[in-house]
């Protein structure tokens, strides 16, 4: 082989550097910040929830008194907690957290932040296409996302489920149901609004071992979870998620973007995560569609969401790339990048559109698989 036929493609030497200076400005913007204040992040909350459920007990992590005093050591531009911030997760969260309170927050944060790219790294690993550049320019280009860099300045637990999906999804290729169940229900009750629709999609594509796993596992992860906390802790994290709920910064990157808040919005999350899942109906056979669809549909028919979690759409995308889609759907998962970065100016709108069409690709495609694509799918998931 010559040295000019090994060289990469040129469009594919450039986007590998253009995706690596995206991610250093990314890392250095993250470390700029960080240093100028450790505590601006949503891992505040989350680090004060935890010491609060050691201190007084689990089923006070919902009260604001509590986690307002936890919080008093922090500065006091960061120690406040109202409608923007709030413990407001399941007490999953809280748990897994508490053995990071030993270390003063700034510390705490940096673990978790290293935790975050790992998680990252990690599902990259398990569910990326390709290989070579192409393979390290994706993972490259998952770090210069600003979805994902969001997740990592604000200490959000995204890429955490991202990996548990990605794993998931490598499970249930496997015949392994009961691990897959598993992972899955940990990841719902970490943070249910970003991937409730992924177990729903594969129940309508018939893979009941999964589904009946899932349900296993998040009903005893559940019970526990109600156990800990009582009937004032549920009672608690009822007004708390109104009161959060409440205020239109939680919904700014939602259907409301267009529809306004209200039944209209509400009509069309609806809508979307019902044509995914009619859409992960038809293409049942093709497992990393399946997924895909239950991510995508997800974050579209979420009530409550930021920029963080688009971080989700890079999974489904990986997914998606596994599967070799024609060529008109790669050039609009490339049309996502933009779509993508355009959040950081407070723009939902082009992501929001994106999606859509997105949708619509993968429910076109559905009616141009071949019978013997769909049977390679099948043997590929065995």
């Amino acid at each position: 082989m010559s040295a000019q036929s090994a060289r990469p493609p040129l469009w594919l030497a450039a986007a590998a550097v253009a995706s690596f200076w995206g991610a250093i400005f990314g890392f250095i913007r993250l470390i700029r910040i960080f240093v100028a204040d450790p505590y601006d992040n949503d891992f505040r909350v989350f680090y004060a929830a935890a010491k609060v459920g050691l201190g007084a007990g689990w089923s006070h992590i919902y009260d604001s008194a509590l986690l307002s005093h936890a919080s008093a050591s922090f500065p006091i531009a960061d120690s406040t907690i109202d409608s923007s911030h709030f413990y407001v997760n399941p007490p999953l969260l809280a748990w897994i957290i508490a053995p990071l309170t030993v270390v003063p927050e700034p510390v705490a944060f940096a673990v978790w932040t290293a935790l975050g790219l790992a998680a990252l790294v990690a599902a990259w690993a398990v569910a990326c296409p390709f290989k070579g550049l192409s393979r390290i320019a994706l993972l490259l280009l998952g770090f210069a996302l600003w979805p994902v860099n969001e997740s990592l300045h604000f200490g959000q637990p995204t890429l955490l489920i991202i990996a548990l999906v990605a794993i998931a999804w490598r499970q249930t290729r496997q015949e392994r149901p009961i691990p897959a169940g598993a992972l899955l229900a940990v990841a719902v009750m970490l943070k249910p609004q970003d991937l409730i629709l992924v177990p729903v999609a594969l129940l309508v594509s018939g893979r009941m071992p999964v589904f009946i796993s899932f349900v296993g596992w998040a009903a005893a992860l559940s019970i526990a979870a109600v156990a800990s906390v009582g009937s004032a802790g549920v009672n608690q994290y009822l007004s708390a998620a109104g009161m959060v709920q409440a205020d239109p910064m939680h919904s700014y990157y939602t259907a409301s973007y267009v529809f306004g808040i209200g039944p209209a919005a509400y009509a069309a999350e609806f809508a979307l995560g019902a044509l995914a899942m009619a859409v992960a109906y038809f293409r049942r056979a093709e497992l990393d569609i399946v997924f895909a669809l239950g991510l995508l549909g997800s974050v579209m028919a979420s009530p409550h969401l930021h920029q963080s979690d688009y971080a989700l759409d890079v999974l489904a995308a990986w997914l998606v790339l596994r599967t070799g889609p024609g060529f008109a759907h790669r050039v609009w998962l490339v049309a996502g990048i933009p779509a993508c970065q355009f959040t950081a100016i407070g723009l939902p709108l082009p992501l929001l559109l994106w999606q859509t069409v997105w949708l619509g690709l993968l429910g076109r495609d559905a009616a141009h698989r071949k019978p013997r694509e769909l049977v390679l799918d099948n043997t590929a998931a065995s």
